[in-house]
This record gives structure tokens, sequence and C-alpha cells, in this order.
């Protein structure tokens, strides 16, 4: 007869094995979708929870990729994983006048709470051993905080941040901020004020969002 003692570290050890089976599970599915229209198809399929940190996460990593590709000259690939410092999505920004291409990474925060202080020390982290002219973006559905702005500004790294409403808010940009080191990267480049389409409540609406274009 096994005891309890000799049981309870084998259930232990069965839990541990299902979380672990089921993060591998969560971030092997990236090669099963790579737009926001097959990750949908494929969540349906495995009947994902819509109300999970990983579903709505997931979504608005979509959004965010298709808002930056329209308004911010990015042509980028979902990412993520163990190891890859935060990173969810990850690419090539055009620069002024599409004479070159630099490197970016893209950190998506869909959180309640606007973005800190610690989120953009975060995002200087995901810029180790990278190439020294690659700009890392925060991309979040809410401003800044002050104390926020203040870490983007002093920085010494290249970073800017995004603020991108969800996938329920039609998931326009509707402004990127970015530093003096980033403004090397950048220069020639301005932030206007542009109309699109979205889909808001399942209808087509316009509304007011932004697009990088030359100086």
């Amino acid at each position: 007869m096994i005891s309890c003692r000799q049981f309870r570290p084998c259930v232990s050890s069965l839990c541990h094995l299902i979380l672990v089976n089921r993060r591998r599970s969560l971030t092997n599915a990236t090669k099963y979708h790579d737009s926001l229209d097959t990750f949908l198809q494929y969540a349906k399929h495995h009947g994902l929870p819509v109300h999970t940190t990983y579903y709505v996460g997931t979504v608005y990593e979509y959004v965010v990729l298709d808002s930056l590709t329209k308004s911010a000259r990015m042509n980028l690939e979902h990412s993520g994983g163990t190891g890859d410092n935060g990173v969810d999505l990850r690419g090539t920004m055009s620069t002024y006048k599409f004479e070159k291409k630099i490197p970016v990474v893209v950190q998506c925060k869909y959180e309640q709470k606007k973005p800190g202080a610690r989120l953009f020390r975060e995002l200087e982290g995901s810029l180790v051993n990278a190439n020294p002219d690659t700009l890392a973006v925060l991309a979040a559905p809410l401003p800044a905080t002050s104390a926020g702005k203040r870490v983007l500004a002093s920085s010494d790294k290249a970073i800017a941040f995004c603020l991108i409403l969800g996938y329920e808010e039609g998931g326009v940009a509707t402004q990127m901020i970015w530093n003096s080191t980033a403004d090397k990267l950048l220069r020639g480049l301005r932030v206007a004020s542009v109309y699109r389409e979205a889909t808001v409540d399942g209808k087509v609406i316009t509304v007011r969002s932004m697009s990088l274009i030359d100086t």
C-alpha cells in the first residue's frame, strides 16, 4: 500500500509535468497560426477559452502586428517563446524615404493599467545582445505613465511607445513616441493623423489613427 507521504510527491510531480507540457503546447502552437484570422480559427478548433491570458494576449499581439504594419512601416512576424527576452513580435522597419530597414522588436502588454517604469525597463532588457541599431517598441492599449515616459526619455537604448487599442476597440494605433536615441534611427519621420476603417462591435466605422510619414 502506498502511504500518503509517498503519494503526495507523485501528485506534485504529475501536476508539474502537466503544467510544463501545457506551456510547451501553447508555445509550439505558434507554428499553427501566423495572423489574427488563423489564430481565431485555431482557437475555435481547439476550444480555447476566450477569457484566458493566453487567448487575450495572443489576440492583442496580432492586433499590434497588423496595426504597426499599417501605421508604422513595419514588417513583423509573431515571435515569443522561452529565452526571447519577452519579445512578442520581431522584424524590420523602413526608415526615411524607405532608404533602409532597421531591426525591430516589440513587446505587447494588454493590461488594465497604464504602462509604467517597470515595463519600460523590461523593454530595455529586450535589447540585450541585439544589434545596436535595433528599435524596441512597447505596445499597450493605455497611455504610458509619467514615470514610464521618464524611463523612455532617459534611456540610452532606442525605444519607443505605441498606444494601440484592443481588438474590441478597432485595434488602431493612436500614438507613437520615441526617445532621442531612437530619433537617430527614425530621423526624417514624423507622426501624422489619418483616418482608417475599423471594425467595432461588428460594424465598420471610420476612426482617427496615426501614421508615420516622411517629413
